[in-house]
């Protein structure tokens, strides 16, 4: 995946120290800053005998301080129940979102943050939906941190036989 060296990158250049860097370096170091990243895995309540399983990454950008935008990719696994001849579907989404932070204390090492996010499945996928969701994200630690989340998604089905899915669901992951 390639996230991960972007955040290993960014947390790479947030760690260099300030003392008698030049002018570009000082740009990067607040680029690198204002950089956004998760990975996490999230699981849906059922709904139409289908329970999601998402792994995804986010990488985003703040363009000021507590707002961002950021960039969504993930695997969408329909797990199925045990009364259906199939186990299970799966897709690889695409999209991005907003969020925006609700709080954070002085420390930084808690904020609360809401997100909404928009994707669509791409390439061959069994199962082909627009996915819309809103979440809350709490973000715990310093440098990396712990993302444990909950939100409400809708999954607009376009794939014959698999319905419409409205639901709740919870995340974890980490990030920075």
């Amino acid at each position: 995946m390639a996230v991960l060296p972007l955040m290993l990158f960014a947390l790479a250049a947030s760690a260099q120290a300030d003392g008698g860097v030049s002018a570009a370096e000082r740009s990067t170091s607040v680029f690198a800053e204002r950089l956004m990243g998760e990975l996490s895995v999230g699981v849906g309540t059922r709904c139409n005998d289908v329970t999601p399983l998402e792994f995804s990454g986010k990488l985003g950008y703040r363009f000021i301080p507590r707002m961002y935008a950021f960039v969504h990719a993930g695997g969408l696994y329909g797990m199925y129940g045990k009364d259906s001849g199939q186990r299970y579907t799966k897709s690889a989404n695409l999209g991005g979102g907003l969020g925006y932070t609700l709080f954070q204390d002085k420390g930084e090492a808690l904020q609360l943050d809401v997100r909404g996010t928009v994707a669509a499945s791409v390439g061959n996928a069994d199962w082909k939906h627009v996915l819309y969701d809103a979440a809350l994200v709490f973000r715990v630690g310093r440098g990396i941190k712990m993302d444990i989340g909950v939100g409400f998604r809708h999954v607009s089905s376009r794939t014959a036989g698999i319905g419409t899915y409205n639901g709740f669901y919870g995340t974890i992951g980490f990030g920075f």
